[in-house]
């Protein structure tokens, strides 16, 4: 992917600006991954703690991995053997590489797509906000986003550790879990003392899910 693949005065590209970052960024890396057969929002960017040993330490999908270098307005500079795109998160195992798709040639769309999107006049790049969404829009967007998970009879519960004994700390539904943190401006993330419990969806799908709440702020 040496060569160009975006004309700054493309009418398309100058539209796609007057978006907000993540839909620009899911148009541009959707439509250059599909030549490879890969999916940003299932295929990820795997990150080792240490070359000599198999520990990851942090697992993105293309699309989030994309999103904040346009976000921060910077350009990555992967390391071979510590980075590497995989169909499996948290893998580098041989088997769980993406077939076409080196980490070079993902890293020059990233910087392709970085530089297109932030060149004058930039798209734009100021905070977006979700916190003044209802609980019924948020309940909306989840159900919407995972259509086969009954979302109200499942649980996100967080634990803390007392004196040795592991010890529920809270637990809420999807919905509620998720509209917490919106009301405080935050994105929520996962840990290990983090469990979805029931019938559990994916992080992807989540993710999904606060990417349409905020293009429905933004919208509004």
């Amino acid at each position: 992917m040496s060569n160009s693949l975006y004309s700054y005065s493309d009418p398309r590209i100058l539209a796609l600006k007057k978006t907000r970052p993540g839909f620009a960024v899911e148009v541009l890396l959707t439509e250059q991954l599909q030549k490879f057969g890969v999916s940003p929002f299932n295929t990820y960017l795997n990150t080792l703690v240490d070359v000599r040993y198999d520990d990851v330490e942090s697992s993105r999908t293309l699309f989030d991995e994309t999103l904040e270098w346009v976000e921060k307005e910077q350009l990555p500079n992967y390391v071979q053997g510590i980075n590497g795109v995989f169909k499996r998160q948290f893998s580098f195992a041989s088997k769980d590489r993406v077939a076409g798709l080196d980490l070079l040639s993902f890293e020059d769309l990233v910087v392709q797509i970085v530089r297109v999107l932030t060149s004058a006049p930039s798209v734009n790049l100021s905070k977006r906000s979700v916190k003044s969404l209802s609980f019924e829009e948020v309940h909306r967007a989840v159900k919407y986003g995972m259509p086969e998970v009954d979302i109200n009879a499942v649980y996100i519960t967080s634990f803390i550790e007392d004196s040795g004994e592991r010890k529920v700390l809270h637990s809420r539904s999807l919905a509620e879990d998720l509209y917490g943190y919106l009301q405080h401006n935050e994105i929520p993330f996962t840990m290990a003392s983090i469990s979805a419990f029931s019938r559990s969806p994916t992080v992807q799908k989540m993710n999904m899910c606060i990417h349409r709440l905020q293009l429905k702020k933004s919208a509004g």
